[in-house]
């Protein structure tokens, strides 16, 4: 696993650095993203989950495009690693379970409420609203919010509670009263997903439940797991159903934009 994430971070940087080694057809700027992609659940990847069999390497290898397999297969083969247990793995399902925001008759289909006080509601605009003032506290060089925000479902309302202890928590708090919180936000095409979500505490203690109290308790009681969709599942599944959206379109040109009008500093080493 360090030996991936060391390439992949050098390489990255050559990227950045010397556009002109690109190898892929689509620019620098496409093959940056498929390393990026492909070592996303890289860290979270160093043991296996004995409760279910679950192998996060063999999930990555399986969700990797073909450009991103022949990546880490050079890389694996560099290291001296025997990788061919993941070509022979038999297919393990992808976590698309729809987050659950009701209780269930079921086995494990429920829980006991813990904080109900804890969710609220909010609609597009105040969820775009939220994470951008987040984002204007982070440090430099911190993922844009922005893909996110022009996927959201217009007329759609998003549900938030502040993230637990034993969650995984991608960043420390801060700074300042920075906090990760967990959102069940709705897509444009209308699918509710998980997303982990940076916002300000002081927003956030400021917003209107606009939830009933059963509703509260409701969501308090729903059962979650390790097979939810997250956005970055969605994002995947959107991007290869739609590869010419206008929104994903419009932020690659303005991404692009900001990059050539800023001017290239060696990076230091």
């Amino acid at each position: 696993m360090a030996g991936l994430l060391s390439a992949a971070l050098l390489e990255i940087r050559m990227l950045a650095f010397r556009p002109d080694l690109s190898r892929h057809p689509d620019g620098h700027l496409a093959e940056i993203h498929l390393i990026a992609d492909v070592c996303h659940n890289l860290p979270r990847a160093a043991a296996v989950r004995a409760a279910n069999g679950f192998d996060p390497f063999v999930y990555m290898w399986q969700t990797a495009t073909a450009d991103q397999q022949r990546w880490l297969s050079g890389h694996l083969k560099s290291l001296g690693v025997d990788h061919r247990y993941l070509v022979q793995n038999p297919s393990w399902p992808p976590p698309v379970t729809t987050p659950a925001q009701r209780p269930r008759l079921a086995r494990r289909g429920w829980r006991i409420p813990r904080n109900p006080g804890g969710f609220v509601a909010v609609d597009t605009a105040k969820l775009g609203e939220l994470v951008r003032e987040a984002h204007a506290l982070e440090p430099s060089g911190r993922k844009s919010p922005e893909w996110t925000i022009a996927h959201l479902r217009p007329e759609g309302q998003h549900i938030l509670r502040p993230s637990r202890l034993g969650e995984p928590l991608f960043l420390p708090d801060g700074p300042g009263d920075l906090r990760q919180y967990r959102g069940l936000i709705q897509m444009r095409d209308g699918a509710t997903v998980v997303d982990h979500l940076r916002i300000r505490e002081s927003s956030f203690a400021s917003l209107p439940a606009k939830l009933s109290p059963i509703d509260r308790w409701l969501l308090a009681a729903a059962p979650y797991g390790s097979r939810e969709r997250d956005v970055y599942l969605w994002g995947r599944d959107h991007r290869s159903a739609e590869p010419d959206c206008s929104q994903c379109l419009a932020l690659a040109l303005a991404s692009a934009s900001a990059s050539a009008g800023t001017p290239r500093s060696r990076p230091e080493l």
